[in-house]
Formats: structure tokens, C-alpha cells, sequence
């Protein structure tokens, strides 16, 4: 009798057992910074403001070995970031507000040495960004807005450190574009022929009209019941048409908090 039951709970549990839970990382943070932009869309003057923001981004392996047990090195991460602004040039009372959107999502390749304290990571990255300005003196054109989707090249390094029932992690991440596609009202547009979908400037987009790098560098904290970040990140972007020079500077401080959790796979119900 013994047998059976014990042969039972086996067929149930061998196809659980079979996919080892993989552990996601997650981080949840907001920000705060400072923002300078060039719309000349809008107007011809450079604007200098203030921005706060909300992201979230989440780290996983696909799998820790293959078929035959070797180790896999391959991982992705995934991004989510809005963050609203408000800008102004010096001496004027009528602001600028924008909302920015960015998502992408990205695999790399990870070397690690000394006891995997210290580790390499290097693959491609995709994102989409978008950004979205009114200006409330401008009657002519009052709203302006651009798009791009982008293929990066993405890299980082961290190196992990211990103390008494604490750990400690160092990483920084750089982030550029190589080629995409972006989206730019066309400098005679107004905003109600936007609206009436006439065209814009579509086009293809690389270093060569077009620059984004993204690079942060953040510490994490980890503590016996809670983790923390702490960091700062830059990001510059730039467009260039025959008619316009987009530019936009964001430097941001970071504070979030992380945590680790298991999913153990459905096989069958």
C-alpha cells in the first residue's frame, strides 16, 4: 500500500520537480532630476526644469543550464519608465510640461569572475521612447511630440561586496543607439494637422541624425529584511533634421527598492 501511494505522489510531483523555479529580480524605484531641452518646434530657446518619475525594471536568467547541464550565461532584463516635467526659461511664469515614456527590453551575455563577485555583461537592447510637450504661450503651436524605436547596444558591469549580515552591489549600465526608426513633426506642421494625420518625418535613425545614450550607475543595499538602491543616471537625446536640432539632457536621482521571487512553472493542470 505504502508502494502505491509513494508511486503515486511521485507521477505528481516528477513533472514539478523537473523545472527548477527560476528566480526574477525586480526593482521598483522613482525618480527626481533635473531637465534641459531644445524643442524648436516650439521655440527657438533652450528650457531648463525640474522632473519626477516612476520605473520599474526586472532581471531573470532564461535558464541555468541547457539539456545536457551546462551552464547557460544568457539573461534579460525588461524596463518601464514615465516621468513628467515641467520646464521653463529663465524669466518667463508660463511653463513647458511634458510626459516621457520609455519601455524596452534587452538580452546579454554575462562573464563572471571571482566567485561571480565581479561580472561583465554585454548584448543588444530595444526600446521604444516617447515624448509629448505642450506650451501654453504658444498659440500657433502649442503641442509637440516625438517617437523612436531603437536598436542599442547594451553593457554593464557591477561588483558585489559583503559586510555583517549586509551585501553590497556596485553596477553601472550604458546603454546607445545603433539604428531605429523615429517620428518628428515636420517644422511647418501645426498641431491640428498632426492631429489630422498629415505626415511628419519618418525615418530611418542611427548615430548619423540621431543619438540616445542612457547610462546610470547605482548602488544596491541589502539588508536583513529589505533592499534598497541608490543611484544617478544621465540620459542624452538628440535629433537632427534639415530643419531642427532636438535636444534633451535628463540627470536623475534614483531610489528604489528590490526584491526576489520564484515562479514555479504550470506544467499541466
Amino acid at each position: 500500500m505504502r508502494l502505491k501511494l509513494t508511486a503515486i505522489l511521485l507521477l505528481f510531483l516528477l513533472p514539478v520537480m523537473a523545472y527548477e523555479p527560476m528566480e526574477h529580480e525586480n526593482i521598483l524605484k522613482v525618480k527626481y532630476g533635473f531637465v534641459s531641452q531644445l524643442d524648436p518646434y516650439l521655440s527657438p530657446l533652450s528650457y531648463h526644469g525640474q522632473q519626477i518619475g516612476i520605473g520599474n525594471e526586472w532581471w531573470q536568467p532564461f535558464n541555468k543550464t541547457d539539456k545536457e547541464g551546462y551552464p547557460i550565461h544568457w539573461s534579460h532584463v525588461g524596463r518601464l519608465d514615465i516621468n513628467g516635467l515641467s520646464i521653463s526659461k529663465k524669466h518667463y511664469n508660463s511653463p513647458t510640461y511634458g510626459l516621457g515614456i520609455y519601455a524596452g527590453w534587452g538580452a546579454y551575455y554575462h562573464w563572471n569572475w571571482f566567485a561571480e563577485r565581479l561580472e561583465l555583461q554585454l548584448g543588444p537592447y530595444l526600446e521604444a521612447n516617447f515624448m509629448a510637450r505642450y506650451m501654453s504661450i504658444n498659440f500657433n503651436k502649442p503641442f509637440s511630440f516625438d517617437f523612436g524605436i531603437d536598436v542599442m547596444a547594451m553593457t554593464g558591469l557591477y561588483w558585489s561586496f559583503y559586510g555583517k549580515k549586509t551585501s553590497y552591489r556596485l553596477r553601472y549600465l550604458f546603454r546607445t543607439n545603433l539604428i531605429g526608426t523615429d517620428y518628428l513633426p515636420d517644422y511647418w506642421q501645426s498641431y491640428y494637422e498632426i492631429a489630422e494625420g498629415v505626415p511628419g518625418n519618418a525615418r530611418c535613425s542611427g548615430p548619423w541624425n540621431h543619438n540616445m545614450i542612457r547610462h546610470e550607475l547605482t548602488l544596491d543595499f541589502q539588508f536583513p529584511h529589505s533592499t534598497w538602491r541608490l543611484g544617478a543616471e544621465h540620459i542624452f537625446l538628440n535629433y537632427r533634421t534639415q530643419y531642427m536640432q532636438y535636444d534633451q539632457h535628463q540627470i536623475n536621482i534614483i531610489v528604489g527598492c528590490i526584491w526576489k521571487y520564484k515562479i514555479h512553472p504550470n506544467v499541466k493542470l
